[in-house]
């Protein structure tokens, strides 16, 4: 019964999925992962909140990184 229900709530993601705007999916997937990163891994000494690089500066520097790759 379990694999049914999960095949199901799969389909029904992978469906919906195709919905959400790709920009915004790969966004909400990259601070979903720094902060499960955060949770699982948490720093045992209290340092300063650093500023952690949001989603549109990373895809910025991304961009910014392949477009000086395609050039050489």
């Amino acid at each position: 019964m379990r694999v049914e229900i999960a095949i199901a709530l799969c389909a029904h993601l992978g469906l919906l999925s195709g919905c959400a705007n790709s920009e915004r999916y790969y966004g909400n997937v990259y601070e979903g992962l720094k902060t499960r990163e955060a949770i699982v891994h948490p720093s045992v000494e209290q340092k300063p909140a650093e500023k952690s690089m949001s989603y549109q500066e990373y895809e910025a520097g991304r961009k910014k990184l392949l477009e000086s790759n395609d050039k050489k």
